[in-house]
């Protein structure tokens, strides 16, 4: 069995109602967003294949990109028709967002600053409405899908947007990859051990999955999904295996 199957047997979710009600213009409705099947990927860059993988097998279909070295531009470029990560979808809307619309309530963060990797340009955040392209089929992909972009510290970003007191549940699934070189936060690695890690445990705040790549380790508590391979994706195509949160 593969990772497609199986997340297609487990983890079905049907097109949101508000977002295929989304028409350009519409506000942000933060709370329908988190309320929806959501990946959350720190690091992202413009690594198409969770959108794939989770998008093809219709288990997900809002996506968090957090990435405080990947400029708003090169994002804006990827998403232009003919982008190969994200490839079959056109935008239908493109919503700018301001930090009161994702952390109404503010944010304590659960690190020091000496936690986090800040720069001197400003964090931003967008949100892509996504529509599959004419002639696409229902294989590829659900008829919509929506992608916060974040230029922030992925870190700072989970605990800002899950771990605060503001009725947002934990993300279905968080995507783990360790490149082993040019960390993406001075707390180490997003794995076993990490600050990632440390502050999804002290918050209580766990995904039911993590897509984990080959050479990174998965946070204590999730186990391989037995009976499943891997699924190629990332910069060096890496093997990413299913790890379940134990019940």
């Amino acid at each position: 069995m593969t990772i497609r199957d199986y997340l297609r047997a487990h983890a079905r979710e049907d097109l949101p109602e508000w977002l295929a009600r989304h028409r350009p213009g519409d506000r942000f409705d933060r709370s329908a967003f988190f309320g929806s099947h959501v990946v959350f990927y720190p690091g992202a860059g413009t690594d198409g294949h969770p959108v794939a993988l989770f998008g093809s097998t219709h288990s997900a279909h809002c996506f968090v990109y957090a990435d405080y070295g990947h400029g708003r531009h090169r994002w804006e470029q990827e998403l232009t028709p003919g982008g190969q990560p994200f490839a079959g979808y056109t935008t239908l809307d493109r919503l700018s967002l301001k930090m009161a619309d994702l952390t109404p309530g503010g944010w304590k963060p659960h690190a020091g600053p000496q936690d986090y990797t800040y720069f001197s340009t400003p964090p931003f955040g967008f949100v892509e409405i996504l529509e599959r392209t004419p002639g696409v089929g229902d294989e590829h992909g659900p008829s919509r899908l929506a992608i916060l972009f974040l230029g922030a510290d992925g870190i700072a970003s989970y605990d800002a947007l899950f771990c605060q007191s503001n009725g947002v549940a934990a993300p279905l699934t968080v995507l783990i990859e360790d490149y082993g070189f040019g960390r993406q936060y001075r707390g180490g690695s997003f794995g076993c051990g990490g600050l990632l890690e440390r502050i999804a445990v002290q918050c209580a705040v766990m995904p039911r999955w993590l897509l984990v790549a080959r050479d990174s380790e998965p946070w204590a508590g999730f186990v391989r999904v037995a009976g499943i391979g891997g699924d190629p994706g990332g910069m060096h195509g890496r093997l990413r295996y299913l790890h379940e949160r134990a019940s």
